[in-house]
């Protein structure tokens, strides 16, 4: 079922929630001249790219303050997409200096097959979690990061969206590089 008519104060949520989980794959490895991340220009916040999402069901709990999509989710914007099999935003309503309401998003959360796709890097894991607020994310759960012929694996993805840091950790940490040819 292709959701399309999405409650219009959700737009910007789903919208920015998107924006910032495709953001979340960037520094992961930059391992190569064209660096990982290099092509997330969709998702950039000054990106005008539609968000286009499609679940098997939409449930918005407003008292909650949560929108969850359940079931084959596939959410594309731009070049950037993102499937997993639930994907929860979390979302406040917050006043502007001139006193009007805007929707933020806060947390996001995807789970189950979690695949983000960006360019010619792939991402795949159990678990995505973004702090919108601290611009941080922690990609967990048999995660392989994956670039041309560039293979990382771990259990646990750290990135730092500001400082373009990222870590990968938890148990055996493998990684296999390719030279530039």
């Amino acid at each position: 079922m292709k959701l399309r008519a999405i409650p219009a104060k959700l737009v910007p949520v789903v919208g920015m929630g998107l924006l910032v989980l495709s953001v979340a794959c960037g520094p992961a490895a930059s391992q190569s001249g064209t660096g990982i991340g290099t092509n997330l220009t969709d998702a950039s916040s000054k990106s005008k790219a539609a968000v286009d999402i499609s679940a098997d069901s939409m449930e918005l709990l407003e008292e909650q303050k949560k929108a969850v999509f359940t079931g084959n989710v596939d959410a594309v914007r731009g070049k950037i997409k993102l499937k997993s099999n639930k994907l929860v935003v979390d979302y406040a309503e917050v006043k502007r200096k001139n006193g009007s309401k805007k929707t933020e998003v806060r947390f996001l959360n995807a789970t189950g097959n979690v695949k983000i796709v960006s360019g010619n890097q792939t991402i795949t894991s159990d678990r995505a979690k973004m702090n919108v607020k601290t611009n941080k994310a922690i990609i967990s759960g048999n995660v392989t990061v994956v670039q041309g012929k560039t293979r990382l694996k771990g259990n646990k993805l750290h990135l730092n969206l500001t400082t373009g840091k990222s870590r990968m950790e938890g148990g055996r940490v493998r990684a296999k590089f390719f030279p530039q040819q």
